[in-house]
């Protein structure tokens, strides 16, 4: 019988370790067949164990989902009745087997099932290919990438990775149960030599030397990645250099792209300012920085006690992009108030005690009264003070004056921590008045290896870059009130951009509205 023929079943599970002889147990099943639709079932953990945090963060099961458990040999059974004489599909079966035989060693069963591993002739077909991992080879196969967090979502890529495998095998002679078990055997497991991309070079060599951005796009047409670029040529090609050392999830990611789309900008800012735009736009898996998902402005009242999502006249000091910007100061000024330290002041445990030590000898090192610290205003002046004279004082910082001990923590620690904690809020503000003031601006900079004679410009309203200007009046309060994450970002990527250029002893002249 064909392999194409052959009944079989796709299976995988998540435990809550690597290894049963480790104590480890199976935490979820899952599995179907070449055309039938996926079952899936959490298994009970033996002696009422609980998922380990860790565990719990990779899967995305966590301990109130055990509720709808079941016994796994409940589970085994059905699965033995469901698929009597199929053979069982899984990838990299090396981790799943253990616990299929430690299950049935229990029970004083055989296991009765025939595994084939996609992983194993994967490694013999492809020795080249990046990763054989099962998200990038069956992205690699036109699989459309996802999280794969659950067993239902790799059953399913296993899938798609077994009939992707299937037509190269044919090509290999390899056609029958028979064939496949011959050819295992015969086929060596080759070292890989050098990376072998499904991304055809010529159409990375011959991109453009010029500033823009460029998308990566896998087999199945989405925008896996979007990244910016001085130049297009230079930065895409070094993604595919070198052998040892390389980033995995980017080998992951270059299994799976297949095409690129470019587009070229008239500077390297517009290029940063376009990437920007262009993540919020797509969404792309495989960035991480400049994401739009789960973020909000926060904006905060006059003394800091409260937050809202939207600026207005009670709501205006913002925006920020989190609401935990000032709790440390806020939960210090709190314990000052109540008189009353507790041990989780700084979001990690520390001795109330000890917070309390730290501050004194912080007042004390300081020349401040304590009650400095019942009024979040008067923090935030004083924050806002030693920023500016960090400014005037940076270029006598030296190394010796930012050495972190974390371990132990003393009382000077927490007085040091506090003094950090003060800066960064005031840091902060500063930074939030900066991408207010250029919301609304005309701006002209050109680079210090720029050919060209007259500077580049751009005008923003509202932060919208290059927009008709001249039917338009900037409002003069609550200029981010309907604005969100992506102006946000809009505006803190251009603020850096210009100050490169600054640092690079480039011009920069921006005009405020």
């Amino acid at each position: 019988m064909k392999l194409s023929e052959m009944p079989v079943f796709f299976f995988d599970l998540q435990t809550t370790g690597s290894k049963p002889e480790s104590g480890a147990a199976i935490l979820e099943m899952a599995w179907t067949s070449s055309c039938g639709s996926t079952e899936a079932s959490l298994i009970q953990l033996p002696d009422e164990q609980k998922i380990p945090y860790r565990i719990q963060m990779i899967t995305g099961i966590f301990n109130d989902d055990m509720d709808a458990a079941n016994p796994a040999e409940d589970v085994f059974a059905k699965l033995e009745e469901k698929y009597f004489e199929h053979r069982c599909i899984i990838h990299f079966a090396q981790f799943e087997k253990p616990f299929f035989l430690d299950h049935y060693s229990k029970l004083d069963k055989a296991f009765p099932f025939d595994v084939i591993c996609t992983h194993e002739i994967a490694k013999r077909l492809f020795p080249n290919l990046p990763t054989r991992g099962i998200k990038g080879l069956a992205g690699y196969f036109g699989y459309p990438s996802q999280d794969l967090k659950r067993a239902a979502q790799q059953t399913e890529a296993t899938r798609a990775i077994w009939q992707g495998l299937l037509p190269e095998l044919a090509k290999q002679g390899v056609e029958t149960w028979e064939q496949l078990q011959e050819w295992l055997q015969a086929t060596p497991k080759v070292s890989r030599t050098k990376y072998e991309y499904p991304l055809p070079k010529e159409k990375r060599l011959t991109l453009p030397d010029q500033p823009g951005i460029y998308r990566m796009i896998s087999k199945w047409d989405e925008i896996l990645y979007v990244g910016k670029a001085t130049s297009l040529k230079d930065r895409v090609n070094s993604y595919f250099r070198g052998q040892k050392n390389r980033d995995a999830r980017k080998l992951e990611m270059l299994t799976q792209v297949y095409d690129l789309r470019i587009t070229t900008c008239g500077s390297p800012l517009e290029a940063a300012l376009l990437e920007t735009d262009e993540i919020k736009k797509w969404d792309p898996r495989y960035n991480i920085s400049l994401k739009a998902t789960h973020r909000n402005l926060v904006f905060f009242n006059s003394d800091f006690t409260d937050m809202e999502f939207e600026q207005s006249a009670e709501f205006r000091i913002g925006p920020f992009t989190s609401s935990l910007v000032f709790d440390s100061l806020r939960n210090l000024r709190d314990c000052v108030v109540a008189e009353k330290f507790h041990d989780n002041v700084f979001y990690e445990p520390i001795d109330a005690a000890l917070v309390q030590e730290g501050l004194q000898i912080f007042c004390e090192r300081n020349e401040l009264n304590p009650a400095v610290f019942k009024s979040m205003r008067s923090l935030m002046a004083l924050s806002l003070w030693w920023n500016r004279m960090y400014e005037i004082q940076e270029e006598e910082t030296t190394v010796a004056d930012v050495v972190e001990v974390e371990i132990p923590l003393t009382a000077a620690d927490i007085a040091d921590k506090i003094d950090r904690h003060i800066m960064r809020a005031g840091g902060t503000y500063l930074r939030s008045k900066e991408l207010t003031k250029i919301l609304n601006s005309d701006i002209s900079y050109r680079p210090v290896d720029c050919d060209q004679e007259s500077p580049y410009r751009l005008s923003v309203r509202k932060g919208l870059l290059n927009p008709d200007c001249s039917a338009q009046r900037v409002p003069k309060v609550h200029l981010w009130k309907g604005l969100t994450i992506d102006t946000y970002d809009r505006m803190s990527v251009l603020l850096m951009e210009l100050g490169k250029i600054e640092t690079q002893c480039g011009d920069v002249s921006v005009e405020y509205l």
